[in-house]
């Protein structure tokens, strides 16, 4: 359930426009408001993987159209019982699709300054994050929790962002890959 394209910086400027041109003309007009081609690229990417992940796991071959709650959490209008999330970064994009509520989030190695961390985590995760091998890793690790809660509740980032961890009705799925420089985590309401 968890989809990862870690090879979005092979993709040209020339394949990628044709790759656009193969959206729906709704995501075409999203991805073309970035005005740099990383985050056209990211954009595209990620929903060429949704469609992926849509066709592989529940055989659906149309693209499909989101539509969005009052937090901005989006949809899919064709399919309302399958849930879906999306994430991308610099190194990677990654996209989630379950038949229950989840989140997901990946974030490239090398974000980590002791004055963010200060701000973004509650004493016991700096405490763990200053005593990790790595603290970038720990970091990363911490914030891809973070943000895939809260976008597994549809929220977005809150300013109570250090307290966002302790629900022990989530459970996590966290896998990073070093070579390329990511950590990624899905977030997903225990059944329990």
């Amino acid at each position: 359930m968890i989809y990862v394209n870690d090879k979005i910086q092979e993709v040209s400027e020339d394949a990628l426009n044709e790759l656009i041109a193969t959206l729906p003309s709704w995501r075409r007009e999203q991805v073309m408001r970035f005005n740099h081609l990383d985050g056209r690229r990211e954009g595209t990417l990620a929903y060429l993987l949704l469609c992926e992940a849509l066709r592989k796991e529940f055989g659906i071959e149309e693209m499909p159209t989101f539509e969005y709650d009052a937090n901005g959490k989006p949809h899919l209008k064709e399919f309302p019982k399958i849930h879906f999330n999306l994430s991308h970064c610099r190194k990677a994009v990654a996209c989630a699709v379950s038949l229950q509520p989840v989140g997901i989030d990946i974030e490239a190695l090398g974000r980590y300054k002791e004055s963010l961390a200060r701000y973004t985590m509650n004493k016991d995760e700096l405490d763990e994050i200053q005593k990790a091998e790595s603290p970038d890793l720990a970091f990363t690790r911490l914030w891809t929790m973070k943000e895939a809660t809260q976008k597994l509740s549809g929220e977005g980032i809150s300013t109570n962002v250090r307290q966002v961890l302790h629900s022990s009705n989530i459970i996590y799925n966290t896998r990073e890959d070093l070579e390329i420089g990511y950590v990624v985590t899905l977030a997903q309401y225990n059944k329990e």
